[in-house]
């Protein structure tokens, strides 16, 4: 059976699947032109799929072409989003867990001195946030992303991001049953999901390579 033959094999099961995943966030995308550019993706990395099919652990194959898949996919469908919504790609925003961060205080207590003055720590210049279209439109994005979590989840993130106490009282308030850097990852996890619920990280460049570079 020929190399091509082996990916189909091991990997058209993945490649529905994910196709079908990314179908249901983007209804205006077909499937089978989500699937066409996973497969496209094999054929632009035949040094990745050599060096990758040569891992010793089938879940670590896995896990690298799920994400790679995955990647292409979603740059696939945000790319035809854009292109039937009539706007460009690149006009979107993505939020990042940094970002989320620097906003909770405010998007919290409603209070935008508390940002202002985060920005002015920073030595970086601010106009009057709350009365920025741009910033209340990503402070009501990062509030339905907030009540969205579960109330553990919000109650981590109130405290540890928004009233910013410490890992010790964070540890006292939240669950002292657990250790202090258990809780203080389980903040770190509230705040992973919200960056899902806004949309995910953004696609990367898929760079081919060569295995003895």
């Amino acid at each position: 059976m020929s190399s091509n033959g082996v990916v189909y094999e091991m990997y058209h099961e993945m490649v529905k699947q994910i196709g079908s995943e990314f179908k249901r966030k983007y209804q205006m995308v077909e499937r089978a032109d989500i699937e066409q550019e996973m497969w496209l993706w094999f054929s632009e990395h035949p040094n990745k799929i050599d060096e990758w099919l040569s891992l010793p652990d089938q879940k670590d194959r896995d896990k690298l072409f799920a994400r790679s898949l995955r990647n292409s996919a979603l740059d696939y469908c945000i790319k035809e989003k854009a292109h039937k919504a009539g706007y460009s790609a690149e006009d979107n925003f993505w939020y990042n867990k940094q970002f989320i961060k620097l906003m909770i205080p405010a998007v919290l207590s409603d209070d935008w001195t508390k940002l202002n003055n985060t920005l002015s720590n920073m030595g970086r210049g601010s106009q009057v946030l709350a009365e920025s279209g741009n910033f209340m439109a990503f402070s009501s994005d990062i509030k339905v992303a907030f009540d969205k979590l579960n109330e553990r989840e919000r109650s981590l993130v109130k405290l540890f991001y928004g009233e910013q106490v410490d890992g010790a009282e964070l540890h006292e308030r939240i669950d002292s049953s657990k250790s202090q850097k258990a809780v203080m990852m389980e903040a770190n996890r509230a705040v992973n999901k919200m960056v899902r619920i806004l949309g995910g990280n953004p696609p990367v460049k898929d760079e081919d390579y060569l295995s003895n570079t």
